[in-house]
Parts: structure tokens; sequence; C-alpha cells
């Protein structure tokens, strides 16, 4: 029983990666068909708000909103970085776009230290600078060797993003001593449609039958991943939470070598060794420190 507890929080972080996966392929999909990220975000906004309300209407769940002021700020906060990740994959690709936008981890880790006080170790430190060097390494390699300096207007956008989402994490784990995970996640959809509704609807475009569905999709993949990873956000700190989410930029850039056919260097390779090794070395160091803790209480 202790040990299923002590996993409940990474499996749902790794079952949110596995959603967000699947929808960043309808993300690419959805972009390659012209539809523009302003409206994209717009359907994933109004289809995750839905669902939730359906299912408090149902009954199957309850929303309950106590700290108001926290959840208008992680709904501004979230909404802003999923928009800018959105926009990152349509403009720079699946693989950089996502790798970028999730190099989140290192703020998040500086901003639990600072608001939430959280204690972050040396070896933590370590893992975190790890991952970042992977993440960057993937984002600047090239078939010819690394760019060092060159970041773009969309790179620093996806980077600014990241840093909206790593303070977004910090809110979602103080907003857990007060409010449902559904409830988090509502401030979100909600915040995010006034933040792209107009722009939205400004740009004419033809969606049709197909790209409706596939905004479907968008909106249900983002729905259940959301969900689960404020779910894991319950089991586990800021960092180590933020750590094994780099499992998804991962992903992305394996199934950007599969199905897309795009062509990964050296640099890549090695930024996702990197990535993997960081994250499988924190967890392994919860899990030791938990291990001590239990066999010091039982003393």
């Amino acid at each position: 029983m202790f040990r299923a507890e002590k996993i409940k929080g990474p499996a749902y972080i790794f079952a949110s990666s596995v959603a967000f996966v699947v929808m960043s392929v309808f993300i690419k999909r959805v972009s390659d068909m012209g539809i523009d990220s302003w409206k994209t975000t717009l359907f994933r906004f109004v289809i995750g708000g839905a669902i939730v309300c359906t299912l408090a209407m149902a009954g199957k769940i309850s929303l309950r909103f106590v700290n108001k002021k926290l959840l208008l700020l992680r709904g501004l906060l979230s909404g802003g970085a999923v928009f800018l990740f959105f926009l990152s994959v349509a403009k720079i690709g699946l693989a950089k776009g996502t790798v970028l936008s999730y190099s989140s981890p290192i703020f998040a880790c500086l901003f639990s230290a600072v608001l939430l006080r959280e204690r972050i170790s040396l070896f933590r430190w370590f893992a975190v600078a790890v991952a970042m060097a992977g993440v960057y390494f993937v984002a600047a390699g090239r078939a010819e060797g690394i760019c060092w300096t060159r970041i773009g207007l969309f790179e620093g956008l996806a980077i600014g993003g990241a840093i909206l989402a790593g303070l977004s994490n910090c809110v979602i784990k103080k907003l857990h001593d007060t409010d449902s995970t559904y409830s988090i996640y509502l401030a979100q959809c909600v915040m995010g449609i006034w933040i792209v509704v107009t722009p939205a609807n400004l740009v004419p475009c033809s969606v049709g039958y197909f790209g409706g569905a596939l905004l479907l999709g968008v909106g249900g993949a983002a729905t259940l991943g959301q969900l689960l990873g404020t779910r894991g956000y319950r089991y586990l700190s800021v960092s180590e939470a933020s750590l094994l989410e780099l499992s998804f930029p991962v992903l992305n850039l394996v199934l950007g070598m599969v199905v897309w056919r795009e062509m990964i260097s050296f640099w890549g390779v090695l930024g996702a060794v990197l990535v993997l090794g960081a994250c499988g070395a924190i967890l392994g160091g919860r899990n030791a420190s938990e291990e001590t803790e239990s066999n010091q209480s039982r003393e």
C-alpha cells in the first residue's frame, strides 16, 4: 500500500504527459490545415470548461471556489502559457516548440524556493541544471552543430510561456490547500477564454468538419492531461512534478522523429538522454528519501 502511494504522483504526471502528446498531434495537424493558434487555444479552453461544467451539473464532481484571487491568477498565468505553447508549436515545430515551452522546471524551482519556501537540495538543483542543459541541446541543436546564441522571436515567446507556466505551477500547489482539482482547472479555462476570445474572432478561417473534430480532440486530450497533471501535484513538490513533466518534450521529440520524420542531430539525442536521466535520478532520490524517513519513523 505504501509503495502504491509512493508512485501515485509520478504515475499521474506521466499519464498527463501521454495525454498532452496526443494533444500535440492534433495541434500540429490543425496548424498544417491553416487554423490559427488563437482559434485552437479558444477551442481548447471552451471544450475543457464545458467538460468540467457538464460533469458538475451531472453530479459527478463538485466545484469549490475558495481562494478566488489565486484562482484568477492561476487562470491568467496558465492561460497565457497555453497560448504561447500552441503558438510556438505552430511556428517553430513540434519538438523545438515543446522543449522550449517546457523549460518551465527551472523557473518552477526558483519560484517554489522563493514563494513556497520549498527546500531545494543541491542534488535537485544539479538535476534541474542537467535537465535544462538537455532541453537547450534539443532546442539549439542543428545537423551542422549547435547554435549557442541565436534565439528568434518565437523561441523567446516560448521561453516567456515557460516562465508563466513555472509560476503557475507554484500557484497550483498553493491552491491545493483550499480548492479542488476541477475548480483549479476551470479557472484556467475561464480566464483563458477571456484572453483569446477576441483575437480568435478577428482572423477569418474555415475550420470544416474535420478541423472541428481535430479541435475537439485538442480540447479533450488537453482536459484529460491537465486534470491528471493537476492531481499529480497533490503528491509531489513543485520541483519534483516539474522535473517529471520533462518527459513530455522528450516524448514529443520521439513523435516528431517517427511521425513527421524530423531530423534530430547528435545534440538533440544527447539532450533527450540528459532529460530522461535527470528525471530518473530525481525520482530515485525521492523514493530513497521516503524509504529512509519511513525506516526512521518505525525505529
